[in-house]
């Protein structure tokens, strides 16, 4: 019964960053829409920052279970990179309280701690990129770091896009196109 309130929060505050001004998410109107009081809220939580903190973490798992999944696959280092970059886009149009979290639009300075978690998440999902170009590097144009490099700053620039549309224009709409010409510019022909 624990873990279902639990779950019932972080799914609360998932739909919340999805559909509210981000300044106006306080505890009170999450133990509201989780159905609990503040008090229940809190003996699942320490805190706010805690909240947002274990939601991210629920995504992070998400991200790097498959990253670990494609790494040891058989699949082509190409093919690797290219589901790798569109499970993320898919992800994020399927989980947009994760946009605004990965995106940092939903941090404030008290939730320092998931802000850096944050640039760890892009720097280890960068350096998953990376290792998988490393396994195929004389089909690459330039290094594997660069190129992984590239990958990451165009993910995190369509995060920022879907976003700014106010999730209207969804990722999977155009993410085959965008995969083509970072392919292009990625992968010898």
């Amino acid at each position: 019964m624990k873990n279902d309130r639990k779950n019932i929060i972080l799914q609360s505050l998932a739909s919340l960053l999805e559909e509210r001004n981000l300044s106006k998410i306080t505890t009170a109107l999450l133990a509201e829409k989780s159905g609990v009081t503040e008090a229940a809220l809190y003996r699942h939580f320490p805190s706010k920052r805690s909240i947002y903190a274990e939601l991210f973490s629920f995504c992070d798992d998400a991200i790097f279970a498959k990253c670990g999944e494609l790494k040891n696959s058989d699949l082509d280092p190409k093919d690797k990179v290219k589901n790798a970059f569109l499970f993320f886009m898919i992800f994020i149009e399927k989980n947009k309280g994760f946009a605004r979290l990965v995106s940092r639009e939903a941090l404030s300075s008290d939730e320092q701690n998931v802000s850096d978690s944050v640039n760890q998440f892009f720097e280890r999902f960068e350096l998953s990129i990376k290792q998988m170009l490393q396994e195929d590097s004389d089909k690459l144009i330039a290094q594997p770091g660069i190129s992984a490099q590239l990958i990451v700053t165009c993910v995190e620039g369509n995060v920022g896009r879907y976003i700014r549309s106010k999730f209207k224009e969804s990722p999977s709409t155009y993410i085959e196109n965008i995969w083509e010409l970072l392919s292009l510019n990625i992968f010898k022909t």
